[in-house]
């Protein structure tokens, strides 16, 4: 009861400041993210707070690049797709008024009007919902500038924040809970590093198939597949659906399908050649807990709770592992202390 009551007030804390905790939550993500390769170039004899700035400017680069190809191809061809978008529309509807459906034109025309006059109704909700937008993208900006600070700080000396906040704990357990606190950090690490593989590899498949169908938003399909598989299951799901449907809208029903299989084949060999390869079993969460893990998160913050939940159970698994002795010892992550020893 104690425990449950400390959790419970924790969330409560974490939620009444989610400006600070979101973005900080998402820099400890980035930091596992990128700890191989600040831990690589600091075994190469580059000083830490160096190899931090690197790892971040990298991060930079590497995602305002996505972004920026992606924007750019959408912009130079959103007239053509705009105009691809109406010519299946119209196609839609010749295909309903010779339908089974019976479906005659004067239905089809009424249809448009009624959504014609809903749009018309609904434009002071609309204004209203972007002005929302532009104050929830200026909170989104201050939120990643804060991440991008606590990452370079996290990547640079964590360490040394972790050993501090230790005081917090009991002395007489204090040993105990660091050593499981530091294989938990080791699986949240693997776990993040094989999310970024996965990533994109999905991204990659389901680019190279766009382009070999034909589809000129090869590189969009491509970048969102990327960003979206980070959420486990649902996100890839989704991504598919949104290729599909552009191919449908743009090159037809026959190459739509041929995207499908594409996304089922990058979807297998996810599930069950690179997730079991680069996981294993120290971080092994079974499918159920993950779908359960990504809809509580989505219930309690939305976007955000769905893209950190998971993570959040490696780290709590790894770390329950690690504190009850019944464990097999093939199951337990080990301490990032031994990989460093190993590495020298």
């Amino acid at each position: 009861m104690v425990i449950a009551a400390f959790i419970y007030g924790l969330y409560q804390v974490l939620h009444a400041a989610s400006e600070v905790s979101v973005p900080v939550a998402v820099a400890l993500m980035l930091t596992a993210a990128m700890w191989p390769l600040a831990n690589w170039l600091s075994r190469h004899r580059i000083h830490r707070g160096i190899a931090s700035g690197i790892c971040l400017l990298l991060l930079i680069i590497l995602v305002g690049g996505v972004f920026t190809l992606v924007g750019a191809q959408i912009a130079l061809q959103w007239r053509e797709l705009g105009n691809q978008s109406v010519a299946s529309f119209k196609q839609a509807l010749q295909w309903l008024s010779r339908s089974p459906l019976h479906t005659n034109k004067a239905q089809l025309t009424d249809l448009m009007h009624k959504a014609e006059t809903a749009m018309a109704g609904s434009q002071g909700r609309i204004a209203s919902t972007a002005a929302a937008a532009g104050t929830q993208i200026g909170r989104f900006s201050a939120g990643l500038v804060m991440a991008l600070f606590a990452t370079f700080f996290f990547v640079y000396e964590g360490d040394k924040l972790a050993e501090k906040s230790a005081v917090l704990i009991p002395r007489e357990h204090r040993a105990k809970i660091l050593d499981a606190a530091k294989r938990g950090w080791v699986a949240l690490v693997a776990y993040v590093r094989a999310a970024v593989i996965v990533a994109f590899v999905d991204g990659l498949g389901a680019g190279i198939g766009a382009a070999i169908i034909g589809s000129s938003r090869s590189v969009a399909i491509g970048a969102l597949t990327f960003i979206l598989a980070f959420v486990p299951i649902v996100g890839a799901l989704t991504a598919g659906v949104v290729a599909v449907a552009v191919v449908l809208v743009t090159l037809g029903f026959f190459k739509a399908l041929i995207m499908l299989i594409v996304f089922v084949a990058v979807m297998q060999i996810e599930g069950h050649i690179l997730q079991p390869f680069l996981l294993g079993k120290a971080v092994s969460i079974h499918p159920l807990i993950v779908l359960l893990g990504i809809a509580v998160g989505a219930i309690i913050s939305g976007i955000v709770g769905a893209l950190l939940a998971i993570p959040i159970v490696a780290f709590g698994v790894a770390f329950i592992k690690a504190l009850n002795p019944e464990t097999p010892a093939d199951e337990v992550p080990p301490n990032h202390d031994d990989l460093a020893a190993e590495h020298a």
